[in-house]
């Protein structure tokens, strides 16, 4: 019989000495022992990883401990999953900024995306956008009073977050071409100058920021026409998901192709719409070559589109006075 791979006899010991009575016991105990021993020992073998670099069990010591030991992309994720939030949304801003994340394949985004913690998608909302001031082509289709439009409107948008400032004139090929608006918080904030397009648009007038007027063509107040504004409504939703003692991470994130044009899709599924959340689903698109969203659509409880917007063209500006004032000559107020 073969223990351990040592040879021992089967047969008892042969010696000139008669041995005492209870030998043949004690030495069926010792072999009994050896062989516990060594089944253990096999047993212990056969219970470790096959390979030393194969991942522990622990989400910790998958995600943090092994970071760098495999292929230099999964390193790059795994150090990505150990930083804190912060640094997360900082690392994204800086891999689109340089263009370092449009090298990477469709699996490893979805990875790195993956790797994010919940609270990151949020800090990095709160910085996506880097300027104060700027201006940007916008195109939207809206649900209004249950009516959707046949085709977006087109505008061009002046825009300054703090004091709050804004210039907007509806382009040619929209449903609502030529009119324009403005708004400055600075000289009068419960008040916007706007006309319409066509042969009303020699009448200009000012009307109520947030009255029915001001709301006919669309839900959205003019101080909500900042990219800003979805910054702060992917905070505001987030505080609710925590509040509901759910995740504040996307439901859902995919890539998907428009135009010829990658796209990162972030949605979020939210068990309610306003004053909670600001629909019931939300999507956020990026073309991974700039930090701010290039689109944003919203859904109803039954899947009805509420709106389909699309941003183009962001360039920071150093605005005067005159670009919020009615009396600017390249206006068309009266």
């Amino acid at each position: 019989m073969t223990f351990c791979g040592s040879g021992i006899s089967d047969n008892p010991v042969r010696g000139r000495i008669r041995p005492a009575a209870g030998w043949p016991a004690i030495a069926r105990l010792l072999l009994y022992v050896l062989a516990l021993t060594c089944l253990a020992v096999a047993t212990g073998a056969f219970a470790q990883p096959a390979s030393p670099t194969a991942p522990a069990s622990s989400a910790t010591s998958a995600g943090c401990a092994d970071a760098g030991a495999s292929h230099a992309v999964n390193a790059d994720v795994d150090e990505f999953r150990c930083l804190p939030a912060r640094e997360q949304a900082a690392s994204l801003r800086t891999r689109i900024e340089n263009h370092s994340i449009l090298t990477l394949t469709d699996d490893q985004i979805l990875a790195l995306m993956d790797a994010m913690k919940p609270d990151a998608f949020v800090e990095y909302a709160k910085t996506m956008i880097p300027d104060d001031a700027y201006e940007y082509s916008m195109f939207r289709q809206e649900r209004v009073s249950g009516r959707w439009p046949e085709r977006p409107d087109h505008m061009v948008i002046r825009y300054q977050d703090s004091p709050r400032r804004v210039y907007a004139k509806l382009l040619p090929g929209g449903a609502h071409a030529g009119q324009e608006i403005v708004y400055d918080e600075t000289t009068d904030p419960d008040s916007i100058v706007g006309h319409l397009g066509g042969r009303l648009h020699v009448v200009s007038g000012k009307v109520a920021v947030d009255g029915p007027f001001a709301h006919a063509q669309s839900r959205h107040s003019v101080r909500d026409l900042g990219l800003q504004f979805i910054a702060r409504t992917v905070e505001h939703d987030s505080r609710s998901f925590r509040e509901e003692g759910l995740s504040e991470k996307p439901s859902r994130i995919e890539l998907m192709n428009a135009h010829g044009t990658r796209l990162l899709a972030w949605t979020w599924t939210a068990p309610s719409g306003p004053p909670a959340h600001y629909a019931p689903r939300v999507r956020l698109l990026f073309d991974l070559q700039h930090t701010w969203p290039s689109g944003e659509a919203a859904w109803d409880g039954q899947g009805g589109l509420l709106e389909l917007i699309r941003f183009e063209d962001v360039v920071p500006r150093h605005w005067s006075e005159a670009d919020f004032d009615r009396r600017n000559p390249e206006y068309g107020f009266r």
